[in-house]
């Protein structure tokens, strides 16, 4: 049997390996410690500046920073190599303290290198900052109200017109430094490109801040009550009405014989699709035939729905009436008569005449004789009524179709208790 050296012996043995593990351990923890005592230098670039206390500089002392001269600064750190050699610059913050500035100007200001939480800040040290300080402007705060204007930039479809748009909310607030909204003089809205309309037509949407010469505001600094707006666009339906007027035929005259003119004939408008769909005729009034012997000529107001709009501008019509193929002659009428006497009372016929106008054809009113003729008047509206009055008398043509008076004929009457 071959037998092992004296050193394989001491090789397999387990005590000799627990030496050589408690060696090791010794070792490396003399090559950290000497590590941790090394002294370690970094440069650090791109360390990001933040302001510290800027919301409370906002809130009670009504300022704000702009124009930070700078975002980023270099920083040269001195410490532990197994600390200091494990950051990165976006380990670091370069802070500013702002919430003990009082007033608007330009300053100059120290920061402070800010490491993470967690490490061993007692060995490290800045060596060299750059810059360094930050410069800033402090400004005042101020508010400013602006109105919101805007275009459409779609398209309508036939027979349709839109109105102004209307925007939800209608103004804007603008907040920031008074220097960057100064020139904010409105807030600009563009909504409905490429969209073809034929009702109503709303959006939410953005909006843009312009100056008097409607150039672009920037918005660095700025902040706006509302990012979004409502913008409507009212669509109209457009439709061609024809003028109208109703008339009583009477005394001879129908719509056979009368001839009736309405300038302008039509008009158009504008209004929602449910009131114009049923609207075919404006009628501007009612006129009686028996008030005029062969013309008329009178100016109506064009009667409109408020929510209705007159694109043609015209408000008022012209109406004309010829009669024809009627003529009028003048009868003295004696035969004057009241019906419907108040009770207790007595009436006195003071006319003893009354001249009257027929209208009829030629032929018609070659039948007619005064003898025909009577007036009479109804004095059932009368029944309390005591004194000189002068009614209206209805004509009649007894014996003669076709022909009747025209005009007013008034009587004078008195009436007198029983």
């Amino acid at each position: 049997m071959k037998k092992k050296s004296p050193m394989k012996r001491i090789y397999d043995t387990k005590a000799f390996w627990i030496v050589i593990s408690l060696l090791a351990s010794i070792s490396i923890w003399i090559y950290i410690t000497d590590i941790d005592k090394e002294t370690w230098k970094t440069t650090f670039y791109g360390v990001r500046v933040e302001l510290e206390g800027d919301d409370i500089l906002r809130d009670s002392k009504g300022l704000v920073i702009t124009d930070l001269d700078t975002n980023t600064v270099t920083v040269e750190l001195e410490g532990p190599r197994r600390i200091v050699g494990s950051l990165s610059s976006a380990d670091l913050t370069a802070k500013v303290d702002v919430s003990k500035l009082s007033q608007s100007a330009y300053t100059s200001q120290p920061y402070y290198v800010s490491l993470p939480d967690g490490i061993d800040k007692s060995g490290i040290k800045v060596i060299r900052q750059s810059p360094g300080t930050v410069n800033f402007m402090v400004s005042r705060l101020s508010t400013k109200t602006v109105q919101v204007r805007g275009g459409f930039e779609g398209s309508l479809s036939p027979n349709r017109t839109a109105e102004t748009p209307v925007f939800e909310p209608s103004t804007i607030t603008v907040v920031g430094p008074e220097s960057y909204i100064k020139n904010v003089d409105y807030a600009w809205v563009t909504f409905g490109k490429d969209v073809k309309v034929e009702k109503s037509y709303s959006v939410d949407t953005g909006f843009s801040l312009m100056d008097a010469q409607g150039e672009p505001c920037s918005m660095e600094n700025i902040s706006v009550s509302t990012d979004t707006v409502k913008a409507t666009l009212p669509i109209l339906e457009i439709k061609e009405v024809k003028l109208g007027i109703d008339v009583v035929e009477g005394s001879g005259a129908t719509s056979a014989n009368t001839k009736i003119k309405v300038e302008p004939e039509t008009i158009m408008l504008a209004g929602d699709s449910a009131i114009l769909s049923g609207m075919n005729k404006i009628i501007l009034g009612t006129i009686d035939l028996s008030d005029f012997s062969s013309t008329y000529t009178e100016t109506y107001t064009i009667p409109l729905d408020n929510e209705l709009r007159n694109l043609t501008g015209i408000t008022e019509a012209k109406v004309t009436i010829e009669v024809v193929g009627l003529e009028t002659r003048n009868f003295k009428v004696k035969n004057i008569s009241c019906i419907h006497t108040p009770d207790g009372a007595t009436v006195d016929i003071l006319s003893e005449s009354l001249d009257v106008t027929i209208r009829g054809t030629a032929e018609q009113l070659d039948n007619v004789k005064p003898e025909n003729i009577r007036a009479v008047v109804d004095l059932t509206d009368f029944k309390e009524s005591i004194g000189a009055y002068m009614p209206e008398a209805k004509i009649y043509v007894d014996g003669v179709t076709g022909v009747g008076a025209v005009g007013e004929n008034k009587v004078s009457i008195e009436i007198r208790k029983a």
